[in-house]
Parts: C-alpha cells; sequence; structure tokens
C-alpha cells in the first residue's frame, strides 16, 4: 500500500476516535492527557501539512507537486537560531532539517543568495563569489577574504543570530522569488550549490554516495574540430573517456559532448552530480547549448537517475588537472 495512504488512513482513524470522544491510543475516554500524547500531535502535524497543500491548490488553482518545497507555520516555529555565526549552507540544512518529511525537493542555499541579493544584502564580487553589501552587515551578514593553498581566493559569507532569523523569517518570500524566476523553466536540470570553502576533491569527497560526472575539451576555431576528456568517479571507482576529432563550435560544445557521453554510459539508476567550472547552458534557455543540456537530462532521467549540476566558479584549473590526471 503506498505509504501517504496508510498515513491518511491512520490519520482519519485518529480523527473518527476523537471525534466519538475516544483517544485513540489508549481506547478509552479521551481527556486533557491525550491531546499531550506525541502520536496524537504527530497526527494532528501531519493534517495540518496535508490541509496546507490542498489550501495550496485552492488558491493557485493547480496541483501542488509532491516536489515543490513548502513549509508549515509550525516547522518555521521549529527552526533554531544559533548564538553563533553560520554559513548560508548550514541555513539551508537546518530549513531542510524541519522540512525533511515533507516528501519535496530540498531548498537550496542558492535560492537564499540569489533572493538576498535581489534585496541588496549581498552582491557579487570581483573573485566571483558573494559578498556583503552594507545593508547587509548593518543585518548581521559578514564576509571573510579565504584563499587555498593553491592559489584560490574567495569570499565566505556568515550569518549572525539576527541575520539567521531574517532569512527564516522571510523563507516564503525566498520561495516566491525562487518560483517566480524559474516559473518557465521546471523541466531544467535542479542546480546544486558548490561550496566555496571546498575544493573539487574535497567537494567529491563528501559526496561519496554520488556519481560525478567531468569533462574537459578543446577546440580549434579554424579546423572547427576538438577533443574532450571526460571522467565518471563513484565510490573510488573511475571511467574515464576520450575523443578527437569532434566537429563542433566551442570549446563548450566539446565538454558537453563528453558529458553526454558519460551520461550515456551509466546502466543503474543513481544519483549523478555534473560538476563543470563555468555555466555550459543548462539552466539557461537562451544559450545555444541550451537544447543539448536538455537532451543530457532526458538520457539520466531515462536511466532513473537523480541527476543535478554544480558549477565550482573559480576552481577550472584544479578540475582540469583532476580530469587530466586520470586521462593520462
Amino acid at each position: 500500500m503506498d505509504n501517504d495512504i496508510f498515513k491518511l488512513q491512520q490519520a482519519k482513524m485518529y480523527m473518527d476516535y476523537l471525534a466519538n470522544g475516544i483517544d485513540p491510543v489508549s481506547n478509552i475516554d479521551a481527556n486533557a492527557d491525550t491531546l499531550h500524547n506525541e502520536r496524537i500531535i504527530s497526527c494532528f502535524r501531519y493534517i495540518s501539512d496535508v490541509l496546507t497543500r490542498n489550501i495550496y491548490e485552492a488558491e493557485h488553482g493547480t496541483k501542488h507537486s509532491r516536489t515543490d518545497f513548502y513549509i508549515t507555520e509550525e516547522q518555521c516555529e521549529e527552526l533554531i537560531v544559533y548564538p553563533y555565526d553560520r554559513k548560508v549552507s548550514e541555513l539551508a540544512n537546518e530549513i531542510n532539517r524541519v522540512t525533511e518529511n515533507n516528501g519535496t525537493k530540498k531548498l537550496s542555499a542558492t535560492w537564499i543568495n540569489d533572493w538576498l541579493e535581489s534585496e541588496g544584502y549581498i552582491c557579487k564580487s570581483d573573485l566571483k563569489s558573494r559578498i556583503a553589501t552594507d545593508k547587509g552587515e548593518q543585518l548581521g551578514i559578514t564576509s571573510e577574504y579565504r584563499k587555498r593553498d593553491n592559489g584560490d581566493e574567495y569570499y565566505i559569507n556568515f550569518f549572525t543570530g539576527q541575520a539567521q532569523k531574517f532569512v527564516y523569517d522571510h523563507i516564503g518570500d525566498i520561495i516566491t522569488y525562487r518560483n517566480e524566476r524559474y516559473s518557465d523553466t521546471e523541466h531544467m536540470m535542479p542546480f546544486v550549490d558548490y561550496p566555496s570553502d571546498l575544493s573539487v576533491i574535497e567537494y567529491i569527497h563528501s559526496n561519496p554516495d554520488k556519481c560525478f560526472i567531468m569533462s574537459v575539451g578543446s577546440y580549434d576555431s579554424v579546423s572547427k574540430v576538438g577533443s574532450y576528456i571526460a571522467v565518471l568517479l563513484f565510490k573510488g571507482k573511475c571511467k574515464t573517456l576520450k575523443k578527437t576529432n569532434i566537429p563542433a563550435n566551442s570549446v563548450k560544445r566539446c565538454i558537453l559532448t563528453g558529458i553526454f557521453d558519460a551520461a550515456s554510459v551509466i546502466k543503474l539508476p543513481t544519483d549523478v552530480i555534473i560538476l563543470t567550472s563555468a555555466s555550459l547552458g543548462f539552466n539557461s534557455p537562451k544559450s545555444k547549448n541550451y537544447n543539448f543540456c536538455q537532451e543530457i537530462y532526458r538520457i539520466l532521467t531515462e536511466k532513473n537517475c537523480s541527476a543535478a549540476f554544480s558549477v565550482c566558479h573559480g576552481k577550472r584549473h584544479e578540475l582540469n588537472s583532476i580530469v587530466r590526471s586520470f586521462g593520462l
């Protein structure tokens, strides 16, 4: 039996008992202690979530997709504001902690950053990472400069308790902004925010259950042919693909061809992250490579893979070095 149907039947049974003055747990007359029973409270929360979805459908005249992120008022009250500074990824994790049982996609740290930037609290820096504006600093967002051993430079933002609460208080605005911005792009491959404080290797190691696809390419504008080296990394195992003399019109096309071929060799359903050093057109309908990106997404979804892409801005040399080392 579908788990959702079972939960609904259980909730209905509880409500029928309570409506007749019977404690559904002990099967005796209900009293004040009944409403403090954790199982009863959990049932009420579940019914509240169901009603939230029904209200959404009624207000918007459309069915609320099971993948659409949402959060209830009760869940908002469960969010913890910490007395010490936290990163935006930790804020997103806290929100996803309380909404874990909603059965929807997770809220991305990128959604928070995009909304904060639209409201003028952060802006893009010369290093491509985002930093706090004067308005953001007044709110409680601070930006720290960091430099890796390999010379990569970036900024990382921290949120005080006041700034954390501000984000939590505006989750509805964050979701609305995200939905309005991507209302015409619901069939795009999901984007995974790349934590700027991690190297490429560290990022891969922090996602041991993911299959990573990475590709590098070269292109000759005179002959209009190129080549690629692509790798699939999964649980310590690596598969390398190479191809030369590829008819193409740019190096991005060569890189995407490598990603396409790598996606094509996957045999079993798995969680896939396509890791690139620049945007290749996955979330840009106006890009000349967008249709090709959609074809890659189609191949992966037909294999029942959960696919997403992530961009490690400013780490092109590190990513290229890793891919080429596997291609030797």
